[in-house]
């Protein structure tokens, strides 16, 4: 391996009180430390464990496009490594969950032999599980990119919760940063969505808390009514589940069971 070396770490939702202790001796111990967190107390934070922190977030820029910007990020962190530094780049969230950059340099370095790993933190799909009180494996669950959701062919099943990311920018095929919040996007996919679920189903719109002194946002709102929301960049949909669908009869007798043992079973499972 080469000399110069990056772990990538997420900082949590909540940064200080959620960032572990692995994130923090890395911090610590890096040459620099590379750090995309969207408010400044994370920021600083950050930097009371090791000054040489540098912000990543100074790349957005209002009409630019993000694929430039998260180029550029891998650019400043790429330079850094080759240079022979040891780099830590810590990204709010966990910073494998929608963090283009993180991805992007791993692949990059691996290939040009350097010292790569990632570590894992706490992302607003953990807080959404807390705060909604939502286990994934009771329904199910199906997760989705709004746009890419929009854009695609996906199959959705309704006896599944749903979450839908970044649903502020939802159609935007441009990617560029905009404080301009347009709802025709929104429009189209509640009209998508409401092929699937009855007119007075509810979801939740939902934004994790960024520090612990606020609160999440839970939201219930009638899905038909959606592109009216309040909504921001850190705005997430979920729609709950319409219940569990029916059994499937053939699997149950190829395997010798009844749905009164299921449920049996359910109600009184053995000690």
């Amino acid at each position: 391996m080469k000399k110069g070396s990056l772990v990538i770490v997420g900082t949590g939702i909540s940064v200080a009180g959620q960032m572990t202790i692995i994130t923090q001796n890395h911090i610590k111990q890096a040459d620099v430390v590379f750090v995309a967190i969207p408010n400044k107390p994370g920021v600083e934070f950050v930097k009371s464990l090791n000054p040489n922190t540098v912000s990543l977030t100074d790349h957005y820029e209002i009409g630019k496009s993000r694929v430039q910007t998260y180029q550029d990020m891998c650019d400043v962190i790429i330079n850094a490594v080759e240079s022979g530094q040891k780099v830590c780049a810590a990204f709010y969230g966990h910073p494998g969950v929608f963090v283009n950059p993180s991805h992007r340099v791993i692949e990059i370095l691996r290939e040009r032999e350097f010292s790569v790993s990632m570590e894992p933190g706490i992302s607003a799909e953990d807080c959404l599980v807390a705060d909604l009180g939502i286990d994934p494996a009771q329904y199910g669950c199906q997760s989705y990119e709004a746009t890419q959701f929009l854009f695609r062919k996906y199959t959705l099943d309704p006896y599944m919760t749903q979450i839908m990311w970044q649903i502020w920018g939802v159609g935007d095929h441009v990617f560029k940063t905009t404080t301009e919040h347009k709802t025709d996007g929104l429009k189209i996919l509640v009209d998508k969505l409401m092929q699937h679920y009855p007119e007075n189903h509810t979801a939740i719109i939902y934004e994790a808390r960024i520090s612990p002194f606020f609160v999440s946002r839970m939201e219930e709102i009638r899905l038909v009514d959606l592109p009216s929301a309040n909504l921001n960049a850190i705005s997430t949909l979920v729609i709950p589940s319409l219940g569990l669908p029916d059994y499937n009869q053939e699997v149950l007798d190829a395997l010798h069971i009844t749905e009164e043992e299921i449920k049996r079973n359910l109600q009184h499972p053995e000690e």
